[in-house]
């Protein structure tokens, strides 16, 4: 296997930190540069991730006209070579990977994952259908009772518990991580990571995961060549392994036939429409190299916001800000925090964690008598730090939220996370680890260069939007994404929990619509 240095793991620290349908628009014809077009739908949803294909499904199935935007391309399974790989994109960010923002001219690429450089954290969001289904490890983990309700005091944590998670997972998962799997070799440091938070007396689960586990299977017993069971599952998962949005939620929202989806679509401005209480919506229309080509201008009577926390955010400030939106309220970029992640790496252990590490993340441990906070850890198998090193994604609850704001100049936001207001939260996560260390050896150190790819909050429920995720102050427009969530998931990583949260929310929205 490829090995790296430590040096070049931390320089793309982003691609390691993720071990924590079929477009019906784009190939139609890109539009020339000179042209523009407009058109009209009922609902328009901006953003293919968790909130946006749960949003595109239910209004789909409802009847509701509905169209999908997603500004990057349809990264579609096809066989071997269909993705990247982990070990070519460390050390490359120049390959295509990463999205970049576009242009006419200059450094502008459609590769499947953003990377955001503010001033005060990095942080990292999928730009491709299927979002951050794409871009992540897989984990589907269900957050403890007393953690979730510190994060979202305001939500039936037993609603969630019995109605909206299974119903995300049914359509999902694969389930956890079995046994004859766990047993082989390959998968040697998540028994390790178990033996250590079992004896530094943490509770360990085994969370759900979005990967077919008869696949890896067939990698283990040779008769498909590995990807997940080696630890390259992070940007897609070349077996086929991973159960991306774009291969259920989506392409069942596309059979209904109610749905048109639209990527390579650039969303830059929001306004509202003149007369009533619909929106107009301008995009860029991009080639497969990222360059603009045109202009679309989408009419709508319903707006659903899930471009990720910070791409929702962005969008509605600038909105605001520009005053293009009437009424939108001082909420809007209030609560944005970073799931509390570190990403953690325990090094110099023993051997025992093996030069194979098989993934993807499926084993996550609770520490809930922290004395400085809950935390929650996911053991982060990964193909590109070598034997001795295990990937630790510890996350909590933020001591402190921030508020972000719209850079007028930059025309972007800026974050204005305050490492130091979330000191106490830090160090929670590293006496957990601590007490790893002192059951399982090794030393540890975080990569504070990583920052985090689970950003929430910035259009929050209970500041910006009310339960069923509609905004205060104007009609028809809706949050269902990553943004409605006031900065964590509870411990745990969010995916699951931003995909139920929306199904409740459509579950609210579609009588008042239909």
């Amino acid at each position: 296997m490829k090995k790296i240095s430590r040096r070049s793991f931390i320089k793309t620290a982003s691609a390691a930190g993720a071990a924590s349908v079929a477009s019906t628009g784009a190939s139609a014809g890109l539009l020339n540069s000179s042209r523009r077009r407009r058109t009209y739908t009922r609902a328009l949803v901006i953003g293919s991730g968790f909130g946006g294909s749960v949003a595109t499904l239910r209004l789909a199935e409802a009847g509701v006209q509905t169209l999908l935007l997603e500004r990057g391309k349809h990264w579609k399974y096809e066989g071997e070579g269909s993705y990247p790989t982990l070990s070519e994109a460390v050390g490359n960010v120049n390959d295509g990977l990463f999205w970049h923002d576009p242009g006419p001219l200059g450094n502008a690429s459609v590769g499947m994952i953003q990377y955001y450089f503010d001033r005060s954290i990095p942080v990292g969001c999928g730009a491709c259908l299927g979002g951050g289904s794409v871009v992540y490890g897989g984990v589907l983990l269900q957050p403890k009772r007393e953690n979730f309700e510190r994060a979202l005091p305001f939500l039936s944590y037993t609603d969630m518990d019995q109605i909206y998670y299974p119903r995300v997972l049914e359509r999902i998962s694969g389930g956890p991580i079995p046994d004859d799997v766990l047993n082989h070799p390959n998968y040697t440091a998540k028994r390790e990571f178990i033996k250590s938070a079992e004896d530094a007396g943490l509770e360990v689960v085994r969370s759900h995961v979005s990967f077919d586990w008869d696949v890896i299977r067939e990698e283990l017993n040779g008769t498909r060549t590995p990807y997940a069971s080696v630890g390259e599952y992070v940007f897609g998962c070349n077996s086929g392994a991973k159960n991306t949005l774009d291969r259920n939620y989506l392409a069942d929202a596309e059979a209904t036939g109610h749905v048109t989806i639209e990527t390579l679509h650039n969303v830059t401005h929001i306004r509202s429409r003149r007369g009533d209480h619909g929106y107009e919506v301008e995009c860029q229309v991009l080639n497969d190299e990222g360059r603009i080509t045109g202009t679309h201008i989408i009419e709508c009577e319903y707006l659903f916001m899930a471009a990720g926390s910070i791409n929702t955010t962005r969008l509605l400030l600038k909105a605001r800000e520009l005053g293009h939106v009437p009424g939108l309220n001082d909420g809007i970029g209030a609560e944005w925090g970073t799931n509390g992640d570190i990403l953690i790496a325990r090094r110099d252990i023993d051997n025992s964690t093996a030069p194979i590490q098989g993934g993807p993340p499926s084993i996550a441990c609770f520490d809930n008598e922290n004395p400085y906070t809950p935390t929650g850890f996911m053991h982060s198998p990964t193909s590109v730090v070598g034997d001795y090193t295990q990937l630790q994604m510890g996350m909590c609850v933020p001591d402190k939220n921030s508020t972000v704001t719209y850079n007028r100049l930059r025309d972007n936001i800026d974050l204005n996370w305050d490492m130091d207001a979330n000191e106490n939260a830090r160090q929670g996560l590293i006496y957990t680890t601590e007490k790893m260390v002192e059951t399982g050896g090794g030393k540890q150190n975080d990569i504070p260069k990583f920052g985090t790819w689970h950003p929430l909050g910035g259009a929050a429920m209970g500041t910006a939007c009310d339960l069923s995720g509609k905004v205060f102050g104007v009609e028809n427009l809706f949050v269902v994404d990553g943004a409605a969530l006031p900065g964590a998931a509870g411990a745990a990583n969010p995916a699951l929990t931003i995909a139920a949260n929306a199904e409740r929310m459509m579950e609210e929205i579609i009588p008042q619509i239909v």
